[in-house]
Order: C-alpha cells, then structure tokens, then sequence
C-alpha cells in the first residue's frame, strides 16, 4: 500500500514538473532545475544535467570511495554538462567535453522524452562510457542519447573517476582501489533511489556500456555490492573475463608518493603514502602518472571491497546476479588500433620475435615453455610454420581475441548456463567504419563503430540512409530488451525484418549478425578457436581463474 502512495505521489509530481515550463524536479538531496533540448530531428525532450551524485573527490577524499553529496537549499542549475573527470590521455576523434575536465566531477544527467503519452512510469538506460579505464566522459556533446528517447525510454549517463584518480591503490585498505567502480556503483544506487521523480520506472532499469563500460557492466553483474539495482544488462565489447594490463598497485603508489615527498621509502605507512598523494597538485599528479596502468583490481577482502574474488570462478559458479543480458562484439574489434600498415607490420613482427608474448596472462604450470606455447597459438591462427608478419589478417584476427573476442565467447558458454543470454556481432561496414585500414583476412567493422548507431555522437555524424536504418533497428533492438528482456517480442516487426533473434547457450553459441541485413547464425571458426583455447587453459593453467 505505500509503495503504491509514493508511485502516486511521484506521478503526480511528475506531471507537475516535468510539464511545466520550469523543469523543477525534487529529489534526495534538493530541487533541480532541468531543460528542454530539441533533437536533429526536431523533437523536443527534457534533461536535467550535471547533478552532483557525490561529494567532490577533492582533498581527504581522493582516492576514497565516493561520499553521498550534501543536500543543498533552494534550486539547482542543471540545464548544463558538468566537467569530464581528468584523464590522462583521449582518442583522436572523441569530441573534447563541453566543460573541460576537473577533479570534481562526479555528476549525472538524466534525459527524458517528455510526454511519452502515458501515465506509466518509463524503462530506463543508464549508460557507462568506455575509454580503458583512463579515458571517456558522460558530455552531451558525446553522447547524446536522442535516438534513444524517440523511442520512450528515459537515459541516465555518469561521470567516474578515471586513471590514478579512480584505480590507484596501496595494496591494502588504506587505498583499497576501485573508486572508478565505487562511483559508478554509487551512480546506480542514485538513479535506483531518484529515477521515479524523473518518471523512470526503478524496477525496470537496464544497464550497459561499451569497452571499459561493458567490463563495468559485467562488474556490476558480479559484485553483490550492486545486487538489486538494475534488472537486466547490455554489453558491447568487453566483459569481467577479459584482461585488463595493471602494474603492480603498491610499487606504482610509493614510486608516485616518492615524486612529491623525499621522506617515503619502502618502508613507509601507507596511510603515509596516502597522505602526500592526497595533497599533490592535480596537474603533477597525472603527468606522473601516465607512465603506468590502471585499471579494475581485485581487492583485499573487506566490507568495503567491490571486487574481491576470482572473477571466473564466481561466473562458472554462478554465484552472481542472475539477470537477462545481451552481449557481442565487432566483426573486427582491434582494426582501428592501427592507422597504418607500417605501425601494423611493426608490432606483428615484434610478436614474430617475441611469441612468448601471445601466451594469455594466465596461471602456468611449472616448467613451461612458452616460446614453444607461443608458436603453437600462432599456428592454429596463421598456420603452419607462417609468421604474423607474413599473414596481417591473422595476426589482427588473433589481436582481437586476445583483446575481447575469446573472452566474451568464454563469458556466454559459463553465463548462459543460468540466464536468458543473446549474442550478437556488429558487422554493418558503414560511415563509422570507413576510415579503417583494410587488410586482407580481416573484418572491416572495429571497435566502437557501434557507438554513434546509439548516439549523437558530435565528431561521427551518420550520412547514408543505410546508416539510419542501421540506427533505426540497433536502438529498437536495445530499447525492447529494456521494456521487455526481449529484443524481438514481435518477430513480425518489418523494421527488423521478422527475425527472431534466439537465445545463445553453452552448447549453441548462436548470434545475431547485424549487418545491412539480420540474420541468426553461428561462426564455425570462433567455435573451433573457442575449443582450442578451452583445452589451452586446462592444459597449462590451473584454478582459480580469473580471466580468460
């Protein structure tokens, strides 16, 4: 009974707020003041952007998990995108953020159509950026998510914490790490708590992401930090099992610490460590810091801890949110990590001379040789006795791989075990695509090409009527599985040209090909490869597994 008055109520304010010309909406911490927004196609909608989820990270509170904001009094702005948080480096075609970047950060944007020409409560889609854990921001002028509410869906997007300010860690519970991965968690919990008065629908929330924002989503399938605050999941390109390159977190944060503080040595407190890292100047802080890796870490268990268990072993396990997922990849996921033939050429010699290399980063039994481990992967790639030098498709064909696509094969045989799971693979070559090397042997779609088929994406404009279509079709596919965990519920629909996209499981990893046609089919190849490295890793590894 009261959870049907609080509905009401918030319906009721709904109506109120949202379709009146002021745009004021209530929610935890204070009123916020909202705009309207009018889309390409000259639809009107409503955001309310750069919301503060949590206390400035500033000061004691680097580094930390985040804090819930203060409450504020009278009416907030927030007709504008917050700043991006401080990156150490961005991809050359990604649009820079309309306010910069700054330490204080973490906001979120919610984006509604409006009236939707219901009373019912909306799906929501709360969207996590990629960019490898160090790079990416929430900025309309990035993702615009208009071809999504054309389609009645409300979108959430966030900021988190990225680099050395979101993933450092001491090894130990003074910097656990995973702050990046706190504050999207805290962000969840926001839009779970607060979506109602924006008219979203709390029990029908779906997250997704792409890249390093898909690794997320699958992060927060796995935590129990985050169980219950979404019903269902999207992942483009990436998931928990995939590798993730992290130098050694102690040794990086006392090599940091020694830069700003003669008094730290090896055998300093890390509450020491902490310290003069809290109060190094920003700017000197992140040039510093670009010369390591960050990322996602299992952490020291303890109540805080968000990841602290291997990863593998708990999917296997299923002991994990149980939830409706869709998961793909491109059909060539590592083509765009080259801009020319000579930098490709390069680095497939360098693993011809090094095959060491092409060994995952697993567990290995005692007295292996991985030379030898390496020329066997390259034969089942490029074959027998053939260098990667010689066969550029194969080498790319492995790169991507080794990058994402062998994980997300492991991921659906060990996840589909439990829950309803489509596959797909994004193979329309069209305006985003068109820049890329072609190589013979290889796929000519790579990685994010998918993106600007969601969103507005200011520095990738769509310009043929194929890309339109192609937009027109991958939005409906994602916005159906918001509203019903199905993303065909009517297989007679002509938009998606009466294809029934059918569940993936362990024994028939099946995928929907989006190309300039849709079809349900299965890729032979990636099976066998599939098999290859299943018998690779219960041959010279051991558990416990984390990646794959």
């Amino acid at each position: 009974m009261r959870t049907s008055v609080i509905i009401l109520i918030s319906l009721t304010l709904l109506s109120k707020y949202v379709s009146s010309i002021d745009l004021v909406v209530e929610i935890e911490s204070g009123k916020v003041q909202g705009s309207e927004f009018v889309s390409s196609g000259g639809a009107v909608y409503y955001s309310w952007r750069g919301i503060p989820y949590a206390k400035p990270p500033l000061g004691d509170l680097r580094f930390d998990p985040p804090q819930k904001p203060d409450p504020w009094s009278g009416i907030l702005n927030a007709t504008e995108s917050g700043p991006a948080c401080i990156y150490a480096s961005t991809y050359p075609t990604d649009p820079l953020p309309s306010a910069g970047n700054d330490e204080d950060c973490l906001t979120i944007s919610v984006y509604s159509p409006g009236n939707s020409g219901t009373n019912d409560t909306l799906p929501v889609l709360v969207w996590i950026y990629g960019g490898g854990f160090v790079s990416g921001n929430s900025d309309f002028n990035f993702y615009d998510p208009s071809p999504f509410l054309d389609d009645n869906v409300i979108v959430v997007s966030f900021n988190y914490r990225l680099g050395v300010f979101g993933f450092l860690s001491t090894g130990d519970e003074v910097i656990s790490g995973n702050s990046g991965l706190k504050d999207q968690l805290l962000a969840l919990n926001w839009t779970k708590n607060n979506i109602i008065n924006f008219g979203g629908d709390p029990d029908r929330i779906t997250i997704f992401g792409q890249s390093a924002g898909s690794r997320s989503v699958s992060y927060h399938i796995i935590s129990p930090k985050s169980s219950g605050l979404f019903n269902a999941a999207i992942m483009e390109s990436g998931c928990a099992l995939s590798y993730i390159e992290v130098d050694n977190p102690r040794d990086v944060a006392y090599i940091l610490a020694e830069k700003f503080s003669s008094n730290i040595t090896n055998a300093s407190d890390t509450s020491e460590v902490k310290n003069v890292l809290q109060s190094a100047p920003t700017e000197e802080l992140l040039a510093y810091s670009k010369s390591y890796n960050f990322g996602p870490i299992l952490e020291k268990d303890s109540d805080e801890a968000f990841l602290d268990k291997p990863l593998y072993e708990l999917i296997a396990s299923g002991n994990i949110s149980q939830l409706p997922v869709i998961i793909g990849y491109t059909a060539e996921e590592t083509l765009d990590y080259f801009s020319d033939l000579e930098s490709l050429q390069e680095l497939a010699s360098y693993y011809d001379e090094n095959l060491n290399l092409l060994v995952p980063s697993m567990l290995l039994n005692a007295d292996t040789n991985t030379t030898k481990l390496g020329e066997e992967i390259r034969t089942v790639y490029a074959g027998e006795d053939i260098n990667f030098g010689n066969e550029l498709g194969s080498f790319i064909k492995w790169y991507s791989d080794q990058k994402f696509v062998r994980s997300i094969y492991k991921f659906v045989a060990l996840y589909s075990q439990y829950v309803p799971l489509y596959m797909y693979r994004f193979n329309f070559y069209g305006t985003t695509s068109l820049t890329h090397l072609s190589i013979p042997g290889a796929g000519n779609v790579s990685h994010a090409d998918e993106v600007p088929y969601l969103f507005n994406v200011s520095t990738h404009p769509l310009q043929t009527d194929a890309d339109y279509l192609t937009r027109r079709r991958l939005v409906k596919l994602w916005t159906n599985f918001a509203k019903t965990h199905d993303p065909t519920p009517d297989n007679s629909s002509e938009l998606l040209q009466n294809v029934k996209w059918e569940l993936a499981q362990s024994d028939n990893i099946q995928f929907l090909n989006i190309d300039n046609n849709l079809e349900m089919t299965v890729n032979t190849t990636q099976l066998e490869l599939a098999a290859f490295w299943n018998n690779f890793w219960e041959t010279y590894s051991y558990h416990p597994y984390n990646t794959f």
